[in-house]
């Protein structure tokens, strides 16, 4: 089975004043944008808050999962938690020998 995507909704920028309500359902029930035009080049996208929303909630998990990727490439060996607590542990220590010395 083959998914196709929606072709975009493409309005002309008079209809916010003309129908806003319309585009208002319209953004609501599609959860798509809609492509607002002005002379017949696109001016505006118009986007329902909870898809913009949702939108914005992928691409910062998009942007995570390139962040570990890359973490990942240039360090590929896992570091134990006793390592770290103990790497903690020595700086920690370090910063009070530096507050009991001043």
């Amino acid at each position: 089975m083959t998914m196709t995507a929606a072709l975009p909704q493409i309005r002309p920028i008079s209809d916010l004043r003309t129908r806003l309500n319309e585009i208002e359902n319209l953004a609501r029930e599609t959860q798509e944008p809609i492509i607002m035009t002005k002379n017949g080049t696109a001016s505006l996208v118009v986007i329902d808050s909870d898809a913009y929303n949702d939108h914005l909630q992928h691409e910062r998990a998009v942007r995570k999962l390139r962040e570990a990727e890359i973490e990942e490439k240039y360090r590929p060996e896992a570091v134990s938690y006793d390592d770290v607590k103990n790497r903690v542990d020595l700086l920690l220590e370090a910063v009070g020998h530096l507050d009991a010395h001043n």
